[in-house]
């Protein structure tokens, strides 16, 4: 039973899983949403246009009338010929302009910018006799059945509509000459297009919503697949551990550096190393900027006495600043008079500060005060 259940594909794709199906050009595509997405963009050329290109059509068809009617036309047919050929394409061109880049952006909508050669490499699974029947019965190839079937019934049903309410004003334009055509065809070409275009919005939203759902359930993976992958991902305990040594030293080097430019460098003195900054002219309030234990409050401890940055002894301090503050916080209220304090005694004697190695090594301010109490 659980050789069952872990086969199973239940858990949804990882990003790998994914990156990986991209590369190879498998995503969620509708055609549905790029042939709506053009049909909208050729429908708003053709409205906008309309007047133009009609009055382009109607010459285009006079000159061919004049053409075919010409009693000369073999011996100067072709200079006509020409003339009408780059008036259609004048017609037609932009037209096709238009469909092609509402197709190109309709796919970047979708899926964005993809170049994906393995989708275009040839395969011999396309032109298997077995992989095509599978292709032509797959449950893919139903739905586009289903869909073509559904737009055909919406736009047979539109159209029928719209046919029986303007058939009757389109044939009395007739006797009213081209002007009344022109202005009769347009509006129900107008009327045919959007409909057409509401009735492919709306199979195009249902297939977008299929073929994402499709495309998710292809590739959804088993839980050992997942697990699997993640251990992939993290890689072999070495490289874990080369990992973590790295960013160990990171640390170590930033600690370090943090510690050599610290304004003094509170101990335990042999577990804790804190090491704070003040500079009243960036941060009205000191903070710690570097913090160690055991090894690493050792080396902060020596780095600090090799640089002339004071340190100081203080049992319960070091261990409070440890464990309440992170780097780059600020010193809170509670553990500001005793940080106050050695700052204020570094004011007293920078004079015997900061001119190389310390000499006197760990100042222990109490020990000093309770010295000057029995002197």
């Amino acid at each position: 039973m659980s050789g069952e259940t872990s086969g199973e594909k239940t858990e949804l794709p990882t990003p790998k899983r994914e990156r990986e199906s991209r590369e190879k050009g498998q995503v969620a595509k509708s055609t549905e949403v790029t042939t709506t997405i053009s049909l909208f963009s050729v429908i708003s050329y053709l409205w906008f246009s309309w007047d133009r290109n009609f009055s382009k059509l109607v010459a285009l068809m006079d000159d061919m009338a004049g053409l075919a009617a010409r009693p000369d036309f073999s011996s100067s047919g072709g200079e006509g010929i020409y003339g009408v050929f780059w008036a259609f394409m004048d017609i037609v061109v932009p037209l096709i302009g238009v469909a092609i880049a509402a197709g190109i952006f309709g796919n970047f909508v979708q899926f964005g910018f993809l170049w994906a050669v393995d989708s275009i490499m040839p395969k011999l699974s396309k032109i298997s006799i077995a992989e095509g029947f599978k292709r032509i019965f797959s449950m893919k190839q139903v739905v586009q059945v289903l869909k073509s079937m559904l737009k055909i019934v919406l736009l047979s049903t539109m159209l029928y509509f719209v046919v029986k309410h303007s058939i009757g004003a389109y044939i009395n334009s007739l006797a009213c000459g081209i002007p009344c055509i022109a202005n009769i065809s347009g509006g129900i070409m107008k009327l045919i297009l959007s409909i057409s275009f509401l009735a492919f919005v709306g199979v195009a939203i249902l297939d977008f919503m299929f073929q994402k759902h499709t495309h998710i359930k292809s590739l959804k993976m088993t839980k050992d697949e997942v697990k699997r992958e993640h251990k992939e991902s993290e890689g072999s305990p070495e490289i874990k551990s080369q990992r973590k040594r790295v960013s160990q030293e990171i640390l170590m080097s930033d600690n370090l550096e943090n510690t050599r430019k610290a304004s003094a460098v509170v101990v335990n003195p042999t577990h804790y190393a804190v090491a704070i900054s003040y500079r009243p002219d960036e941060v009205a309030v000191p903070l710690v900027v570097a913090k160690g234990l055991d090894l690493t409050a050792m080396k902060m401890r020596a780095e600090a006495e090799g640089a002339g940055v004071p340190v100081f002894a203080n049992v319960k301090l070091a261990r409070m600043l440890y464990a309440e503050v992170d780097i780059e916080e600020l010193i809170p209220q509670d553990l500001f008079s005793a940080v106050a304090e050695i700052l204020v005694w570094i004011d007293q004697n920078k004079d015997k500060l900061y001119n190389g190695p310390l000499e006197r090594g760990v100042i222990d301010l109490e020990h000093e005060k309770k010295s000057k109490g029995e002197g």
